[in-house]
């Protein structure tokens, strides 16, 4: 591989995420743009060029992996066009992410120092984008209150390495910070993601339990009637109807809209939660399983999971509230009020119920979820604080349940001592 050719992928390589290290938050903020009607036509005539060779390349390409992708496109590109280096890089992972679809909308994404920076005048910040070799066009910044907020992350720690130019001519702030270790809190907040709701139980280390409630119900419901709407246009559709294709997009762009917005404010109240109680937050790491059914898996994937998470991450590290991603091992099949594990954790007449074979117990299942979340955290945090000598866990007089059903073998479940108590887990936890 010819030296311009490594460096161009070298680059597409370290413009694919803006990471400043191993682990790091990142954030994206849009900035609107206070160009004039030239600089606007500018960025408009870029960006539809942009567009148009992705496209171009993305209809001819042959290979799907990247080392060969670059090698296809970058040489002709560098020949043929007019962009640098590190747009062409840039137009190849937007090729590479598109699976095959046609782009409606692609974001570029510039480098600072090589071929992005930022400076300001006496009455404006300016972003100057690299749009061409030996040709750069500083565009002027809105300060509305999407730039208080880049400007208040930037003072606490965050960087920005990279800046991305829209194709409605807005420059988007891409945002890193590292992690830093956060004090573990006292209580902990377990958070149980499902599709219908999220469900946060306080705990305290004693077993108390100190508040329990649900969040973004409405989100389940109103998707509900969008799948019903989605239904019925896809028929449309399917039948050659073009407004019912048309009517499809915009629902589909209404739907993902009205998400992202909704998880945000439950990420928002439940770290205002975390706070209020002085408790760390604890959440389980779901993923699609290999041996679970299909209706399993579809439920998971309709989760907002992945949005829900990493929204989260990115608040606490900002209120500074530790986050824990436990296993999910057995939590929806633990019983929080005698500790039997379950084949089953639903009731076999209403779904929403948890039914344990053993005690009778019968409860939400998603309320019970969080609160097992939440003292599988407990435990863990006992086990590491007692590495060296003895942790305890309990078991009952109500029947031959397991010591250790929170817990899987290779997190030292094996070496709890035994208890014989008669009353709730969470209320003995541990005392």
């Amino acid at each position: 591989m010819g030296e311009e050719l490594r460096l161009g992928f070298v680059e597409f390589l370290s413009s694919a995420d803006n990471i400043i290290g191993a682990e790091s938050m990142q954030r994206a903020i849009l900035l609107q743009t206070d160009a004039t009607e030239r600089k606007a036509t500018i960025l408009r005539e870029f960006s539809g060029e942009a567009l148009s060779l992705g496209n171009y390349l993305l209809q001819r390409r042959k290979s799907k992996r990247l080392m060969d992708l670059h090698r296809e496109i970058y040489p002709a590109c560098k020949a043929t066009t007019s962009f640098n280096s590190q747009v062409i890089c840039d137009i190849e992972r937007s090729i590479a992410r598109s699976r095959g679809k046609a782009m409606k909308a692609m974001t570029v994404k510039f480098n600072v120092p090589r071929n992005c920076r930022t400076f300001n005048t006496r009455s404006k910040f300016f972003v100057e984008l690299g749009l061409y070799p030996g040709r750069r066009v500083a565009i002027p910044i809105r300060e509305n209150r999407d730039f208080q907020r880049y400007t208040n992350l930037v003072k606490t720690g965050w960087i920005c390495k990279t800046y991305g130019l829209t194709s409605s001519g807005e420059i988007v702030a891409f945002l890193g910070k590292k992690e830093e270790a956060i004090a573990t809190r006292r209580n902990v907040v377990g958070v149980d993601v499902n599709s219908k709701c999220f469900a946060a139980s306080v705990l305290t280390p004693g077993g108390r339990v100190l508040k329990q409630l649900y969040f973004g119900k409405d989100i389940w419901v109103r998707r509900k009637r969008i799948m019903k709407r989605r239904e019925r246009l896809q028929s449309l559709a399917d039948q050659g109807s073009d407004r019912a294709r048309r009517s499809l997009e915009r629902l589909r762009t209404k739907e993902g809209n009205f998400v992202r917005n909704r998880v945000g404010e439950v990420v928002r109240d439940i770290t205002n939660l975390a706070k209020r109680f002085e408790a760390g937050i604890a959440v389980e790491g779901l993923r699609k399983f290999s041996s679970k059914s299909r209706k399993y898996n579809r439920e998971v994937l309709r989760m907002p999971f992945y949005l829900f998470r990493r929204n989260l991450a990115g608040r606490c590290l900002d209120k500074g509230i530790s986050l824990e991603v436990g296993d999910a091992w057995h939590t929806s099949k633990w019983c929080s009020h005698c500790g039997a594990v379950a084949k089953s954790g639903r009731s076999s007449t209403n779904y929403a119920l948890f039914k344990c074979p053993a005690c009778a117990q019968s409860v939400n299942s998603d309320r019970k979820a969080s609160l097992a979340i939440a003292m599988k955290s407990l435990l863990v945090r006992r086990k590491n604080e007692h590495a060296s000598g003895r942790w305890d866990l309990f078991q009952f007089t109500s029947g031959p349940v397991p010591v250790n059903g929170l817990l899987r073998s290779d997190e030292g479940a094996g070496f709890g001592a035994v208890r014989h108590m008669p009353a709730p887990m969470e209320s003995h936890l541990f005392q």
